[in-house]
């Protein structure tokens, strides 16, 4: 049966879709909050009593439960299996069970597509299928690999049916990285055992909502993470005149924040904010793509399909999930200055080629090369959901890229009304008109976020979702260095927040007596303090909030491996053998279980009994 007939395995092909309007969470996502916060308490599973070590008499009231995220770092295949190990610690101990929402970062994302899907939430049975994979010591685009997913059950389907669709369907042309999207993707998610072979419930990512469990509170929500750079005139003509209006002037932050759809006014802080945003920020979920920077979202299945003025133009199944993966994880198709910065972290200090590399890279961020790319290698296109007409539909002459869809638009609101609720907006056509006008481009480019910030904070710390507890995963290349933390700050100036170090009040990790090589005592004294480094901040709704950042940092269990210099264990590595993926994971591991553990228990202890505590107020 063809795809675009398969009602019964895409019904979204009855669904029109709608853009949704407003800040506000998905109501699935609100009843899911409640749900997991329930599952959590003495009133479901009391995960957190158990996780916490709370005395046997005290009840876990609902309303008290710590709202936690973990989120994964950009780092390549070192992050996708490093992520893995944290995981499975994580629900060794408990720490999984008291979790919300999970959010990566590009390698991290791997991690998460594969576990929601063919792993089926069992970690245990993700990293088996890694180390199967790794034995086969193959790149994912060699013709090794190209030849395993072709030669498995309907890999070929997999590999270019999603291409196929694309290129006949939409306006918008091929690129190599939605050839890199669907060959890295199939390669990786085909399951190995009993033997080889895909499945259409593996790419339907939306779908996970259900099949996982998610709806009913069962599994932490996840989040990919995915940057576009800030389009330069979306919300004004493309003329002469514009661009020269915007060159005239430069605009303040209070402008730019306009521009991207957040014209709330916000009250003035001590803290630095940064002045030009050169990214916005979108998430993917089993609900919605959207970017908290607009307050605009579609729903997951729709995306990829025409949307003029908020309303979608043409139904067809949802887009192999392969294609956002891999923009989601579109690393080399980064900006020029992004790659450099990546490469100087490699290079010794003090060196001629260190010292070359950074004056290239210095002129780079020059006002003079503002906005050069400089790569050739550039991210897939899509439709642009937020593209629209500046006047009513009947007023608009017919110019646009679009412009043989316009005609449906104007009877797309009537049969909405009496479509699936599946594709809801939480705002009425009146209130709309507040927003920002639509885009003027039609197509998007959505790319690996990490060129914006390595850790997925930014799509966690929404307003509407109140998160208690950041718990960041960061196996970048640069976390010897205090770029890595400048990255947190950098977050939170985003959000006009101030972090404070307050690592002291609880990190307390004891040292391993049974030691005997001085070798691995040296290893821990060094880094023993640095394994879960805790920041206190304060949103602008008086909310505290705590990140716990966690470094992949060498420990003594494994001395002889420094995550960060030994030479496989690259962000670029994507050739890996069994022995290599178990140092990383058992590294993971050991700092999750020998020294982090402490101190998140600590952070979520104190932030269970501020809110116990302001409740019996």
């Amino acid at each position: 049966m063809r795809d675009e007939t398969d009602v019964a395995t895409y019904p979204e092909l009855q669904w029109d879709a709608q853009v949704r309007h407003g800040p506000s969470l998905h109501y699935e996502e609100q009843k899911f909050i409640e749900l997991r916060k329930l599952r959590m308490s003495s009133q479901g599973e009391d995960a957190l009593h158990r996780f916490l070590d709370l005395p046997p008499d005290e009840k876990v009231d609902p309303r008290d439960v710590p709202l936690i995220a973990l989120g994964g770092s950009g780092g390549g295949y070192k992050v996708m299996y490093g992520f893995a190990g944290f995981i499975s610690a994580a629900k060794k101990h408990g720490l999984w069970d008291c979790i919300t929402w999970t959010a990566g970062v590009s390698g991290s994302c791997w991690t998460l597509a594969a576990y929601y899907t063919i792993a089926r939430h069992d970690i245990q049975r993700l990293i088996d299928h890694y180390l199967t994979v790794a034995s086969e010591l193959a790149h994912p685009m060699s013709i090794h690999a190209l030849n395993m997913v072709a030669r498995s059950k309907r890999g070929v389907y997999f590999l270019i049916g999603p291409l196929v669709s694309k290129a006949q369907k939409s306006i918008i042309g091929l690129g190599i990285m939605d050839l890199y999207s669907t060959l890295t993707a199939t390669y990786q998610l085909l399951s190995r055992e009993p033997k080889g072979r895909l499945s259409r419930a593996t790419f339907q990512w939306s779908k996970i909502w259900h099949r996982s469990g998610i709806e009913k509170g069962l599994e932490p929500m996840p989040l990919l993470a995915a940057v576009r750079r800030v389009p330069k005139y979306s919300f004004e003509p493309k003329t002469v005149s514009a661009k020269a209006r915007d060159a005239a002037r430069t605009p303040n932050t209070r402008q730019l924040d306009s521009a991207e759809g957040n014209d709330q006014t916000k009250p003035t802080v001590s803290v630095k904010r940064r002045v030009k945003k050169l990214f916005q920020y979108f998430e993917i979920s089993p609900l919605e793509v959207g970017s908290l920077d607009l307050n605009r979202y579609v729903p997951t299945w729709s995306w990829g399909r025409t949307f003029v003025s908020g309303f979608s133009v043409d139904r067809r199944p949802e887009q192999s999930f392969s294609l956002l993966l891999g923009q989601c994880t579109s690393a080399p198709a980064g900006p020029l200055a992004e790659c450099i910065k990546a490469l100087l972290v490699t290079i010794p200090k003090n060196t001629i080629v260190a010292r070359l590399v950074t004056i290239f890279n210095n002129l780079l961020q020059s006002k003079q090369f503002e906005g050069f790319w400089g790569n050739p290698i550039r991210a897939g296109h899509d439709p642009n959901p937020f593209y629209g007409l500046e006047r009513p539909v009947g007023m608009r002459e017919h110019t646009s890229e679009h412009s043989m869809y316009i005609s449906r638009v104007a009877h797309q609101h009537q049969r909405l009304i009496h479509s699936s609720d599946k594709s809801v907006s939480d705002t009425t056509t009146s209130q709309s008109r507040s927003f920002p006008p639509w885009e003027a481009q039609g197509r998007t480019r959505l790319m690996d976020s990490g060129m914006a910030n390595n850790l997925p904070n930014h799509i966690l710390a929404r307003p509407e979702r109140g998160v208690d507890v950041f718990t960041s995963f960061d196996a970048s290349s640069d976390i010897h260095t205090g770029a890595a933390v400048q990255r947190l700050h950098h977050f939170a100036a985003d959000f006009d927040i101030e972090l404070r170090d307050v690592t002291r009040e609880f990190h307390n990790p004891q040292r391993n007596t049974a030691l005997c090589s001085s070798h691995a005592l040296e290893v821990e004294s060094r880094y023993i303090d640095h394994y879960a480094r805790v920041f206190h901040g304060t949103r602008q709704s008086g909310q505290d909030m705590y990140i716990i950042y966690c470094p992949l940092l060498p420990n003594a269990l494994n001395p002889d491996f420094n995550p960060t210099t030994a030479s496989f264990s690259t962000s670029t590595n994507l050739m890996w053998t069994p022995d290599q993926v178990k140092s990383v994971l058992t590294t993971a591991e050991a700092n999750f279980s020998n020294y982090a553990i402490h101190t998140i228990k600590c952070v979520m202890r104190k932030v269970y009994e501020d809110k116990k505590a302001h409740r019996l107020a």
